[in-house]
């Protein structure tokens, strides 16, 4: 199957662990009681990360769990807790939490088109571009090649904007970007980069989506 050389699958879900943490303490203790943030951070996560910064797309685009229905990038306290994990200070308002789920979404649908290997969408080439515009990143040439960053000092969503701005264009130049993908289950479709030396991922995880799709798959194999 194209999925079987996949390195150890991409976990679906940060929420999909948190019941491990009350569970290890059996009296309730101020210490053990945080359990929320160490799931949800992207550092303390047991899932393979995407090389580099492009993991920090990768958590930008999974603001969003379609599955469960949440958001991250909603309204600003809900932002203010998703930054804090990565470090990021500063608030932020309506309009530019309206701006980021826009790119958060046209990144989706590229990382989707990544499975057929297909070139960056026009709409969200022009969705990076227009964003570099408003962010007003820095272009710096070096002998390695062109860096785009966010300008230093950059806080709230000028500095989510330029950090996923320089990955991806980074990533867009050495390649990395094409493992970059959202899972093919439509009821899911949960960020994760492509480990498999074939290139051909297609579930966040085979266990969890790969499964539940052969299952769906079969019971309708067995229906006709």
């Amino acid at each position: 199957m194209p999925d079987s050389d996949l390195a150890p699958p991409v976990e679906p879900k940060p929420a999909a662990s948190p019941a491990a943490s009350p569970a290890a303490s059996p009296a309730p203790s101020p210490v053990a009681s945080p359990a929320p943030s160490p799931v949800a951070s992207p550092v303390a996560s047991p899932v393979p990360p995407a090389p580099g910064a492009l993991e920090f797309v990768r958590a930008f685009v999974n603001t969003r769990d379609v599955e469960a229905g949440t958001d991250r990038l909603a309204d600003p306290a809900s932002w203010a807790g998703w930054a804090g994990e990565h470090g990021i200070r500063g608030a932020t308002d309506a309009e530019a939490l309206a701006r980021a789920i826009d790119l958060r979404e046209s990144l989706r649908q590229a990382l989707l088109a990544n499975h057929d290997r297909l070139p960056l969408p026009a709409s969200t080439a022009t969705a990076l571009t227009d964003a570099a515009r408003r962010s007003r990143a820095a272009v710096t040439f070096t002998p390695e090649g062109v860096v785009l960053a966010g300008r230093a000092g950059d806080q709230g969503m000028d500095a989510v904007i330029g950090r996923v701005l320089g990955a991806t264009a980074a990533a867009l130049a050495d390649g990395t970007w094409a493992r970059l993908k959202v899972c093919a289950n439509d009821r899911c479709r949960w960020a994760f980069y492509d480990h498999s030396r074939s290139r051909t991922g297609r579930w966040c995880s085979m266990q969890l989506c790969g499964n539940r799709v052969k299952q769906a798959r079969w019971r309708t194999g067995q229906a006709t």
